[in-house]
């Protein structure tokens, strides 16, 4: 688990920018072609008629934890466990080294794929 400083760094840190910084690094993973919504996203403009922020990604935190849900469409004919495998690598070390917190969990969620 992690100690009170890395309670107090997530406290401060926007989780906007853990989810900007998650996004570029799975949008740079080669067979990765976009992020998607989440199906509550979806539902959510079905409903609303409004987005939701960060499209995409998703951050849960609690008092000493962040996961990170990923939603991605990826290319045809890549290796999906592969692709994951580089997505989940490339946002904890992004997210590591740009905010100093290292993720609990990133879950990667393929939507779809595409053409």
């Amino acid at each position: 688990m992690a100690g009170t400083n890395e309670k107090q760094t997530v406290n401060k840190i926007s989780e906007e920018i853990i989810r900007r910084t998650a996004a570029k690094a799975a949008l740079g993973v080669p067979g990765v072609s976009r992020l998607s919504d989440s199906f509550t996203d979806n539902l959510t403009k079905m409903l609303y008629g409004k987005d939701s922020a960060g499209t995409g990604v998703k951050i849960s935190s609690s008092d000493d934890e962040v996961t990170i849900d990923i939603f991605v469409i990826v290319d045809f004919g890549v290796k999906i466990p592969q692709v994951a495998w580089e997505i989940q690598n490339a946002v904890k070390s992004s997210v590591r080294d740009m905010t100093k917190i290292v993720p609990n969990a990133v879950n990667i969620h393929v939507q779809g794929v595409s053409r």
